[in-house]
């Protein structure tokens, strides 16, 4: 079998096997070469993708399957951008990188590729339609992109690196003014529809402040309704242990019972919960913000419950305290109050 073909065997395997289980491909250092050179002329998005998990796998730190989702679609925005523009993968121009980001902010890059009679020459339209782009998003793509080049430079097809001083732009809307959390009433709006495990899926954000990954990656062995706690695997693979609420126990417990033998709670994918949630809020007149702010509504309501910010970032899982400054700013009404009083 040809490399070529051993690659393509494995990009057929299911179930997904993780980034490491691409890496043996790619370790012969000729192979690696010419792979890499031929997937980046022809724009092989999936061998292009096998070979970022490779080298991500062996020479990073390892990430979260999130991570690596949003590299994927930094690589799928980078190859429109190159195929839109002509621009050669393992030559681009020095500047390429950063028209790259430019339109990124300015919404002119669509995620999706051309169809096949636009590859060919003839005119259609992009898959998906474009739109302005916030700093944190293109900073996504941008290390997508950047994964990209460090792959390829590891298997000696390119010593290029287009984004080496390229910068994206200060973002000019304020944390607390982005992805507010949902009001408490829509929270209690959102709990009195839908089955047990809609009603899982609402409080393991909104009480147990867990991240869409976390959410539809919870198994069963992971929650223990005796001792009141769930163990999750967030950001950087680190693990913590979220105290669950009385009604996020009652939920549990119920639909531990509905669905015996069923090793993910949740299951699906974070896009696929994201959409449910959505369905839900059109449905009952809830304005939908997104799932992740079921996560912020949490911390915002322990803030307001006068809990410290230690405990806020515990209990969510982050990093540093001060990430939890931006609950401390949605809770506080009291310049509100003062107003209301002039």
């Amino acid at each position: 079998m040809t490399h070529s073909a051993e690659l393509s065997a494995s990009l057929a395997l299911q179930p997904y096997q993780g980034p490491l289980s691409f890496a043996r491909l790619w370790l012969e250092p000729e192979q690696r070469r010419r792979e890499a050179v031929r997937a980046a002329r022809d724009r092989d998005l999936e061998t292009l993708w096998s070979l970022v998990q490779a080298h991500h796998s062996l020479h990073t730190t390892a990430g979260s399957r999130h991570t690596l989702r949003t590299y994927r679609n930094g690589l799928r925005r980078w190859l429109v951008f190159t195929e839109r523009h002509a621009v050669g993968l393992l030559r681009p121009k020095p500047d390429e990188g950063a028209l790259f980001v430019r339109e990124l902010e300015a919404g002119q890059v669509p995620l999706e590729r051309s169809n096949k009679k636009a590859r060919t020459g003839a005119s259609a339209q992009p898959a998906a339609v474009a739109r302005p782009l916030s700093a944190s998003s293109v900073n996504v793509y941008l290390a997508g992109a950047r994964a990209l080049y460090r792959a390829l430079r590891w298997a000696d097809a390119t010593d290029a690196d287009p984004f080496l001083d390229v910068r994206v732009g200060a973002d000019k809307v304020a944390r607390w003014d982005k992805r507010s959390p949902y009001p408490q009433a829509a929270v209690e709006a959102l709990l009195l529809t839908g089955d047990a495990r809609h009603r899982v899926t609402v409080l393991l954000g909104a009480h147990a402040g867990l991240r869409a990954s976390e959410i539809v990656g919870l198994k069963r062995e992971d929650v223990d309704l005796m001792s009141g706690r769930l163990k999750v695997v967030g950001k950087g693979n680190k693990l913590r242990v979220v105290n669950l609420s009385a009604s996020l126990k009652r939920a549990l417990s119920e639909v531990l019972i509905e669905q015996p033998g069923q090793a993910l709670i949740i299951g699906g994918t974070p896009e696929a919960a994201r959409l449910r949630l959505r369905a839900v809020c059109l449905r009952i007149g809830v304005p939908f913000l997104s799932l992740h702010a079921l996560r912020h509504s949490a911390g915002t309501r322990l803030v307001k419950s006068g809990r410290s910010l230690q405990d806020v970032a515990r209990h969510l899982g982050h990093a540093s305290v001060a990430t939890a400054e931006i609950y401390a700013k949605w809770a506080d009404e009291s310049l509100k109050q003062e107003l209301d009083n002039w």
